[in-house]
């Protein structure tokens, strides 16, 4: 993860995505995907954070609420 921006929102997106890791299947299986390709649990902790990222910025873009379908 990048060392830019701020440590604040960085810690706290790695501490979240730690939680998410533990309660959803989609986000799981990507972490596992990481880490069986030699990623570290951190380095794929930041992985499924960027996803993360990604997936609330798209939600917020367009309006939608969260599905797991």
């Amino acid at each position: 993860m990048s060392k830019r921006g701020s440590g604040m929102l960085r810690y706290s997106l790695v501490y979240s995505v730690h939680n998410v890791v533990k309660n959803n299947n989609t986000f799981r299986e990507y972490y596992e995907l990481k880490r069986s390709q030699g990623k570290s649990h951190y380095c794929a902790l930041g992985h499924v954070a960027h996803k993360l990222v990604r997936v609330i910025f798209k939600m917020l873009k367009d309006n939608v609420a969260f599905n797991l379908d």
